[in-house]
């Protein structure tokens, strides 16, 4: 159904015409934004929030007031109208960066001293790396992530699409914090490594081919968006 911000059917719904909740589960809600055009009938949320959602959360949307969403007929909604929705727990999608100390220790051998990883939605993956001279190289893909029995930690397998096609296989731990940080280790499988084999959740981190790197092997990211 067509909406609009007045009964003259015209104007963006705004912040202002809703109002949002978060309950249950361990995450808040700290902030969300709205994004919409006059006459569509999608409203897109942005929401900020605190902590590591677990799952359990839901979210309720419901007009601001009587007065702040209407149809294409012009007819107010009413306040008690309300939709409600799961919080699905995000894993890793969201921005990452890694610089300086946090870098994997094998990353910095290999000059690489600070990495931008985008893991999207609709999960896709962009991650940046940068030398100290500023030269760039964009690995892109797509990837998927199932949490393990192990309280906390990710299963995570990456398929790099550019400038090479490779498999990928490792773990990660999202931290809270503000901002929240993430430990991540990852090993490549196709084409195979001799002596490589990925790190897994039992094992912890540090288990890339059965411990034989340590921590050499182990990346810190920090969330920033």
């Amino acid at each position: 159904m067509p909406v609009f911000a007045t009964e003259t059917k015209t104007g963006n719904l705004e912040k202002s015409d809703f109002s949002l909740t978060l309950s249950g589960g361990t995450a808040t809600l700290a902030d969300f934004t709205v994004a919409h055009t006059a006459g569509t009938n999608q409203v897109i949320f942005g929401l900020v929030i605190d902590g590591i959602a677990d799952g359990n959360e839901v979210i309720t949307v419901a007009p601001a007031s009587a007065t702040s969403i209407y149809s294409e007929k012009g007819a107010a909604m009413e306040i008690t109208v309300a939709k409600t929705a799961n919080l699905n727990d995000i894993g890793i999608i969201g921005k990452w960066q890694s610089s300086g100390v946090n870098v994997a220790p094998l990353l910095i051998y290999a000059g690489i001293d600070s990495i931008y990883a985008y893991f999207r939605a609709d999960n896709s993956y962009l991650v940046e790396s940068f030398t100290p001279d500023g030269s760039k190289t964009t690995l892109s893909g797509t990837f998927t992530q199932q949490r393990t029995s192990v309280p906390g930690i990710w299963d995570i397998t990456v398929n790099q699409s550019t400038p090479t096609s490779l498999v990928s296989v490792g773990i990660f731990q999202v931290i809270a914090g503000n901002p929240l940080t993430m430990k991540y280790e990852i090993a490549q499988t196709e084409p195979v490594i001799v002596g490589v084999t990925p790190p897994t959740a039992s094992a912890g981190f540090g288990s890339t081919s059965a411990g034989a790197y340590g921590v050499m092997n182990v990346q810190t990211y920090v969330k920033v968006r």
